[in-house]
């Protein structure tokens, strides 16, 4: 297999209900899926559990004159797509706000962390 020679990291893009958000931090994700939990007695290690873990998108954003960062705390029913520069597309699908949205003033960003059950990565 020959190694890929474009781009692996740098870029991403953003948007909230087809809205573009500007990047400008470092973005993050988790996919969605099983989490698996080691179970242990009191003599030996006994086996796992596996439950339904969600997923989450995050990344830091830049303030808009032309939309409230406000309106995204404790909104739900997000659809987030995150798109990064080695092609691959993480979409959270019905998602919901988490944390607090703390706007920084002196650099006019926030952190957005939006989770689902519902978190998926697609390649290219």
């Amino acid at each position: 297999m020959a190694a890929f020679r474009g781009p692996l990291a740098g870029t991403a893009t953003l948007t909230i209900n087809g809205d573009a958000w500007s990047v400008v931090g470092e973005a993050q994700w988790q996919a969605a899926g099983m989490v698996n939990e080691t179970l242990k007695g009191q003599s030996t290690v006994e086996g796992f559990s596996a439950m339904p873990g969600q997923g989450f998108i995050q990344a830091t954003l830049r303030d808009r004159r032309d939309a409230k960062a406000s309106d995204l705390q404790g909104a739900s029913g997000l659809t987030v797509i995150l798109e990064l520069a080695n092609g691959k597309v993480i979409t959270a699908v019905d998602g919901w706000q988490t944390e607090n949205i703390n706007v920084n003033t002196q650099e006019g960003t926030f952190e957005l962390h939006v989770e689902s059950d519902t978190v998926t990565e697609d390649t290219v």
